[in-house]
């Protein structure tokens, strides 16, 4: 989870707790309005007899300061509790300013003779004083899931992290064969400690096979034909970088003659410094021709499985 998805989420909390809150809010308070006005209602009705109302059946037109007096009365004991105000009791009226602000109810009470008509006004408040702390309550609510949501997010990257780092672990790099022109040694890269030191003719000859192979993967290289212009130019420019790094040389050595004493003091090198690794000398040892007559006319010493990868030479 990102950390603006973990932003909105927080938002999006705040809000529907909000939402919740304030319908829950709503409902009970209507629910509380309206037993209020039952309450209220009960009451006028019980003291009804008392009140000095206008009767128009009876034509008598009432005490209206009186009624205002008991409609005060009943007002100033619902005050503390609500935001509901008793403003006319048939036709005695006890107004509010700015009355438009209000929600009215009406209520009738039936007596023998007449319709009286209990009005009430409600006083729409969506924020109530109170509200304060529950908004600072669901912030903090919707603050407290966001720091575990990022909590959770962190370590599940961690987690990734660490399996990231077991995979690594478990596919470490491959092995490559590191050949050193400024002191002639082979090693290779999982086991430098272990090295070998070569000279100058299967060293020059060695890194030309490789190169010349890379380029040419499909040669066929026989030891009963001759060695390919090519490769024999490319060990040349080899022993060449030698002499320039001031290895001490007699002479250039011939790489067409004594091939297969050359290959063999490859080969011996190759066993002991991949001795641990028995599974590359696939990719890295000239192969070894077996069998008489028409196999070994066949056989090839080239290296068909090298690439530029698995070399590396210092000092080139």
């Amino acid at each position: 989870m990102s950390k603006r998805m973990i932003q909105v989420t927080i938002l999006l909390i705040f809000i529907t707790s909000l939402v919740i809150f304030k319908t829950a809010s709503y409902l009970k308070q209507k629910n509380l309005n309206n037993h209020l006005v039952s309450q209220i209602k009960t009451r006028i009705a019980l003291d009804l007899p008392r009140l000095d109302l206008s009767n128009t059946f009876l034509r008598h037109s009432g005490n209206d300061e009186a009624v205002k007096d008991y409609i005060e009365s009943i007002n100033n004991a619902i005050a503390p509790r609500s935001n509901m105000r008793l403003v006319a009791i048939g036709d005695v009226f006890f107004l509010h300013d700015d009355v438009a602000q209000y929600e009215h109810i009406e209520r009738h009470l039936l007596t023998s003779d007449e319709n009286i008509v209990v009005k009430f006004h409600l006083e729409q408040r969506f924020w109530q004083r109170n509200d304060v702390f529950i908004l600072i309550i669901l912030a903090g609510v919707a603050i407290g899931f966001g720091c575990w949501a990022k909590q959770i997010n962190n370590s599940k990257s961690g987690e990734n992290s660490k399996r990231k780092d077991a995979a690594i672990l478990k596919d470490p790099e491959p092995l490559k064969l590191i050949i050193n022109l400024n002191t002639k040694t082979v090693v290779n890269s999982k086991n430098p400690e272990v090295s070998v030191v070569l000279a100058n003719k299967p060293l020059c000859f060695y890194l030309a096979l490789i190169d010349f192979c890379i380029d040419n993967p499909d040669v066929l290289l026989n030891q009963n034909k001759d060695v390919p212009e090519e490769l024999l130019e490319i060990a040349n420019k080899y022993f060449y970088r030698l002499t320039e790094l001031g290895h001490t040389i007699r002479k250039r050595p011939n790489f067409t003659n004594s091939l297969e004493k050359t290959l063999s003091e490859i080969r011996a090198a190759l066993d002991e410094v991949l001795i641990a690794h028995p599974e590359s000398k696939g990719v890295y040892y000239p192969p070894k021709a077996h069998g008489e007559g028409s196999r070994s006319r066949l056989h090839s010493y080239g290296l068909s499985q090298i690439s530029s990868d698995d070399i590396e030479v210092v000092g080139k």
